[in-house]
């Protein structure tokens, strides 16, 4: 099912969509579905990450090797990275995912792609051309600014659905674990247990948190109990095996088969007074394997001929339907509106040279 797209030309107008998007579901329930937003300057901007818009590719090595250039292209942008900016980090990252979300805020490429919790901060984004002094008119004029809408408990739900029918996958996600055919018996199981997501929902109350996961939490937890973890899978004991499943594909970067699964949402502890301000929250994407290293299947290399990046979110069978593109009509308008009502940079970089310019060009342009 293609996502949805709607139109709007003003401030009032956009409000006005989210929350009908936000209350298009609500059936007995308390509160409405999270929404998560990302703006983009320009409508033809595809939802991938920075880090698949490069010439590194994945594709298996001999003897199947799951290591890739791909791989390679995320470790050493990751460890100049921190070797470079440790010193300016208040509280250590505890995992390689916290760092992506450090580094894709700070513009280094990354297979994390960032989204906020608010609908405004991401118009802000959207419309920043129109606040921003230094943008050129012809920029401007070139401008069909648009606000990406996500669910994010739907999406990561049909991975976890996805998860709990692929047997196969599943068997070679625990492979790394040298099990016996017993201890695989009984995972398997487990999983199967586990598989009943509604026994492990949370109440009435928290039911709009379901399925939005914080993989640096699960990656401690692996971590704390990787010498028992396979005691842990195997009784059930404290360890949720998905959680698992999750960690091996989307912090380890096991290689799936051509966008065989969509990128998972999570949350992450806030490691900047920018990410926080900003309402961050990310979708970390999986390592997709090309079938053979400088070559793609005849649909993928058609659709990178025409400039479309089949790896993008909105190219994903499972994630079209639980996003929406708002395209903003009219957008001097709807920036001016928002400037009249307070809203300007000055939310999405809470530094004094942006405080500096809002005091010195209170203008749209």
């Amino acid at each position: 099912m293609p996502f949805e797209k709607k139109v709007v030309d003003s401030l009032g107008a956009y409000l006005d969509t989210v929350a009908a998007l936000g209350e298009k579901d609500l059936k007995n329930r308390l509160q409405p579905d999270i929404l998560w937003f990302r703006g983009h300057s320009n409508a033809m901007y595809t939802l991938a990450p920075s880090l698949f818009r490069t010439t590194a590719e994945a594709g298996r090595g001999k003897h199947g090797i799951m290591y890739t250039n791909l791989h390679y292209a995320e470790d050493i942008r990751a460890q100049h990275y921190i070797a470079k900016n440790f010193h300016l980090i208040s509280t250590e990252p505890a995992s390689r995912v916290e760092w992506l979300e450090i580094m894709q805020h700070h513009q280094t490429n990354t297979r994390a792609l960032d989204w906020s919790e608010s609908s405004v901060h991401s118009l802000l984004f959207a419309l920043e051309p129109f606040f921003e002094k230094r943008a050129t008119d012809d920029l401007r004029k070139q401008c069909v600014p648009c606000v990406w809408v996500l669910k994010p408990g739907m999406l990561n739900r049909k991975i976890l659905d996805f998860l709990k029918t692929n047997k196969n996958l599943q068997q070679a996600l625990l492979s790394d674990l040298s099990l016996s055919a017993a201890d695989k018996f009984l995972i398997m199981e487990k999983l199967e247990e586990f598989g009943n997501w509604s026994q492990y929902s949370e109440t009435r109350e928290t039911r709009h948190l379901d399925y939005i996961f914080n993989l640096s939490s699960i990656n401690d937890e692996i971590l704390r109990d990787r010498s028992r973890i396979r005691e842990l899978l195997r009784t059930g004991d404290v360890m949720n095996p998905y959680f698992y499943l999750l960690a091996r594909i989307y912090s380890d970067g096991y290689l799936l088969p051509d966008h065989q699964l969509p990128p998972l949402c999570v949350v992450q502890p806030y490691h900047s007074e920018r990410i926080k301000a900003q309402r961050g929250v990310f979708s970390i994407f999986p390592f997709y394997e090309r079938k053979n290293v400088g070559e793609e299947n005849t649909e993928d290399a058609v659709l990178r001929n025409y400039g479309i990046n089949p790896d993008a979110m909105e190219r994903n069978a499972m994630a079209e339907e639980c996003l929406c593109q708002i395209v903003i009509q009219r957008p001097q308008k709807v920036a001016l509106e928002m400037m009249k009502n307070g809203m300007n940079d000055s939310w999405l970089y809470p530094e004094m040279p942006v405080v500096s310019s809002e005091i010195e060009n209170h203008r749209i342009y």
